[in-house]
């Protein structure tokens, strides 16, 4: 194929073809412009309904093979005649002339002759899609929804902000028994587009493969004696390499607070947690006085 352009005036002069673009053509730009993936448009499709018998998607949009699928009211699968499983929450292109059976979808179990659709599959289909999310199911009740990795289409723009900068803040004061060790509860959180912080537990989750810089300010109430730590666990298991402590006497502020900043860079996995979990050896109890958390995508 010769060099070529498109969305010239239909004129059939130059690159403008006298009886407009094909769908193989408009189906090619878009290929090659966007890719495959979820665009960031709206809610960007997120899904929700942990603990319940419908999976909700929120509104987006998404590439699949050149293929425009949009959702701009949010839309719902019921999960209940699912039983005990794990299913790929799929955008699927049906290129067919008649409808694709699926495990469920929005309409039932079927996916529709020449449409691009949502829906709950056990394996990956035959037909153009991409994959969204994991979904686990028991009894039909959904007990896990998990992002896949590289969702979004390949045009995504990172930019500066709300979008890719999650915090944390602790909300009131963390009382801590010697030689006890407990995740710091972040009460007042914002979350981004690649991580959610539960403003209940804490734990920090990974929405979107990449490497992330998890950054952490905590103070104590003050202290003269024995140490204090502070580390991350990811997926429940303790990061040796996240390991901080100091006495509390050689870095102290006046007779007020001990201070620490901890500053951290790692690959995740989509669906990775993480925890900050601290740890003071006074003797007795003590006070987490105040911690802010930052977690930013690198790349």
């Amino acid at each position: 194929m010769a060099e070529q352009s498109m969305f010239w005036p239909t004129t059939g002069t130059g690159d403008g073809i006298s009886g407009g673009y094909t769908d193989a053509r408009l189906k090619t730009i878009w290929k090659a412009a966007l890719g495959n993936g979820v665009l960031q448009y709206l809610n960007k499709l997120e899904a929700t309904g942990t603990g319940t018998s419908t999976l909700a998607v929120n509104t987006g949009a998404a590439i699949v093979e050149g293929y425009l699928y949009e959702n701009d009211s949010s839309a719902s699968i019921a999960t209940a005649s699912l039983g005990s499983a794990t299913y790929g929450l799929y955008v699927i292109a049906n290129e067919d002339a008649s409808a694709l059976t699926v495990s469920r979808s929005v309409a039932g179990t079927t996916v529709a002759a020449k449409s691009t659709r949502l829906a709950l599959n056990s394996t990956t289909p035959a037909q153009p899609n991409i994959k969204i999310a994991t979904v686990v199911t028991s009894g039909g009740s959904i007990t896990s929804i998990t992002a896949e990795n590289n969702r979004f289409a390949a045009s995504r723009v990172k930019t500066v902000g709300s979008s890719t900068l999650a915090t944390g803040l602790l909300a009131t004061a963390q009382t801590y028994a010697n030689a006890t060790s407990a995740t710091i509860v972040l009460g007042t959180v914002t979350n981004s587009d690649y991580v959610t912080i539960n403003s209940t537990t804490g734990v920090i989750t990974i929405k979107e493969a990449g490497v992330y810089a998890i950054n952490v300010f905590y103070s104590w109430t003050y202290n003269a004696t024995g140490e204090r730590f502070l580390y991350l666990n990811v997926n429940s298991v303790a990061d040796v390499n996240t390991v901080t402590n100091f006495v509390a006497s050689s870095i102290s502020f006046g007779t007020n607070t001990t201070r620490n900043v901890v500053a951290y860079q790692r690959s995740f996995s989509a669906g990775d947690t993480v925890d900050v979990i601290a740890e003071q050896r006074s003797g007795g109890n003590l006070n987490l006085t105040g911690c802010r958390v930052t977690v930013a995508r690198l790349g």
